[in-house]
């Protein structure tokens, strides 16, 4: 038994496939980007809004963990990024 796919209905036939110019392309594909971003927040949802039903408060937690985590990581990203410019490494 194949797994079910929801947006199978949503996908271009081979025919309409081998038809399409670069635009129509570039439209299906930020057509995909946005339903996967959008299941993805869904699922994120999902998740924080079970966990604030098992522990109140988890979510405000998370996301302020998240924010440290990512001031460090930018932190970090800085440091590095300046030791190579003092080193004389070029920049990408």
């Amino acid at each position: 038994m194949s797994k079910p796919n929801a947006d199978q209905s949503d996908l271009p036939d081979q025919e309409s496939l081998e038809s399409m110019n670069i635009d129509q392309w570039i439209e299906n594909l930020r057509r995909a980007d946005r339903s996967f971003y959008n299941m993805m927040a869904l699922e994120v949802w999902s998740i924080a809004k079970t966990m604030d039903g098992l522990i109140p408060g988890f979510w405000n937690r998370f996301m302020t963990n998240r924010q440290t985590a990512l001031k460090q990581f930018m932190q970090q990203k800085n440091l590095h990024h300046s030791r190579e410019v003092s080193n004389g490494e070029s920049e990408e």
